[in-house]
């Protein structure tokens, strides 16, 4: 549903000035993998080599409405959970292979005895030399819409999907990138995003179909040592299948600086004349000079950066402004990253925007907290702020036994006088008994809440045990 989304807490670039000078960040869909799936370690702790690993879960849960709905029946279960990871890792290239599915089993509400759910799959590619560097990713996901199988790609796109009626939702897309030149006078990159969101077996008016292409590139020019110039272009498509839906189709051309005043401080300029083009449900075109400026202080510990960026948007204004400051530092026992920010436009005002990502390494435990706020225009020409909270605390208690807890909470905050806000909590609790050296004891509590303005409040709790048994494979 979602056709432009712009994160003003985290649009700041405060890199070297080979790196883009916008950036659009994607930072909490990574950091959600890594709290709910975990099938392959982190990739800066891979070896070189290839690290296989198959797990294999079977449960039986027991939920008071496992369908996530208005009146939903209690229902005793059973589910496997199949992950399979593979991972290729040389000096310079890295391949991974990441498969699931969960199969429900006997559920009364399904028409067979076996259903096939959460089904996913994620192909990355990435190889870095001295000079240049490529990358690539195919994913594909198969799952429930009462489900929390979703990441923020997912809500930048369609942001209703935190409060979604019966069905299937299907989101399948790649993401390319590379760039050559990278410590030559002239050098060049590029990224393409493009993920399409189809929904089978529902009636929900508010789930429609959507593709989103989204494509940009730059080339730079090294002036001087401290001199770094770019021209700098944008694409981005948007179509929705809603019969009331406006598509919008956004092109820019421009270019930028970035000029190191001093050994630890960089000041960055962009100009582009940006056209975006609304057809459907409105027929409108804006255009004109989007600006951004930055500076960027190198500290002891990391930086501490500031912006400021006047955008053409597809609101009623036609544009939007952003500021923020952030600060990006390393800890003794992890990383902290924060940027308070305020966005405005005529129409709505002005709104506070944050993102905050915290990393606390403990020594038998790990703590993370991610916060993510987006202004996101929907296929009604609506504005509304999507806010994404995920925040996890995984502690070994001894040699064979651990626990988890994992919280999830989404905000969709429309801006007009007739929006249709809607919010989602997801809370759980696992704990997990190694019986032997592959085999573990895995049980756990989940509860789900969902509401929002024009719908009735939705609850779900459910309760699991089971067996899992790991293979891992390293030659």
């Amino acid at each position: 549903m979602l056709s432009w989304f712009r994160n003003g807490g985290c649009s700041n670039s405060d890199a070297p000035h080979r790196q883009k000078l916008t950036t659009m960040w994607r930072g909490l869909g990574a950091f959600a993998l890594l709290c709910s799936v975990g099938v392959v370690v982190r990739a800066q702790d891979v070896p070189p080599g290839i690290i296989a690993r198959f797990d294999v879960t079977q449960r039986l849960e027991y939920s008071d409405n496992p369908g996530l709905d208005e009146d939903g029946d209690s229902d005793f279960f059973g589910r496997t959970i199949l992950d399979f990871g593979l991972e290729s890792v040389t000096s310079i290239q890295r391949l991974s292979l990441n498969l699931g599915t969960d199969i429900e089993e006997f559920r009364d509400d399904n028409d067979q005895d076996f259903d096939f759910d959460n089904s996913f799959a994620n192909l990355n590619y990435s190889r870095q030399t001295r000079d240049a560097f490529a990358r690539g990713e195919l994913r594909y996901r198969e799952t429930n819409t009462d489900s929390d199988f979703f990441d923020d790609d997912d809500i930048d796109q369609d942001a209703s999907i935190i409060n979604n009626d019966e069905g299937t939702r299907v989101s399948y897309g790649f993401t390319l990138g590379g760039g050559i030149g990278q410590d030559a006078p002239i050098g060049a990159s590029f990224d393409w995003f493009y993920n399409e969101i189809n929904y089978e077996d529902t009636d929900d008016p508010d789930l429609n179909d959507s593709t989103l292409s989204d494509l940009s590139g730059q080339v730079d020019f090294v002036i001087t040592p401290r001199v770094t110039t770019s021209l700098t272009g944008i694409y981005n498509d948007f179509d929705t299948d809603d019969p009331d839906g406006t598509d919008r189709e956004t092109k820019g051309l421009g270019g930028a600086a970035s000029f190191l005043v001093s050994d630890i401080l960089t000041a960055n300029v962009g100009l582009r004349y940006d056209r975006i083009e609304r057809t459907g449900g409105t027929d409108r075109t804006d255009e004109g000079v989007s600006g951004d400026l930055g500076l960027t202080r190198a500290l002891p510990n990391g930086s501490v950066g500031v912006n400021y960026s006047s955008d053409v948007f597809a609101n009623d204004d036609g544009r939007r402004s952003f500021f923020s400051v952030n600060r990006d530092m390393d800890l003794p026992r992890g990383a902290l990253f924060f940027s308070l920010g305020v966005t405005g436009a005529d129409a709505v005002g002005s709104d506070p925007l944050i993102d905050a990502n915290y990393r606390h390494d403990l020594p038998t435990g790990q703590l993370n907290f991610g916060l993510s706020q987006r202004v996101n225009v929907d296929d009604d020409d609506e504005e509304n702020i999507s806010s994404s909270l995920r925040a996890s605390y995984d502690q070994q208690i001894n040699s064979l036994s651990s626990y988890g807890i994992n919280f999830s909470f989404f905000n969709r905050n429309e801006l007009g006088d007739d929006g249709n806000d809607g919010q989602r909590y997801d809370l759980g609790l696992t704990y997990r008994y190694d019986l032997t050296r592959d085999w573990g004891l895995v049980s756990g509590i989940t509860h789900t809440f969902s509401t929002e303005d024009d719908e009735d409040d939705r609850r779900r709790t459910t309760v699991f045990v089971g067996l899992q048994r790991s293979f891992n494979w390293n030659p």
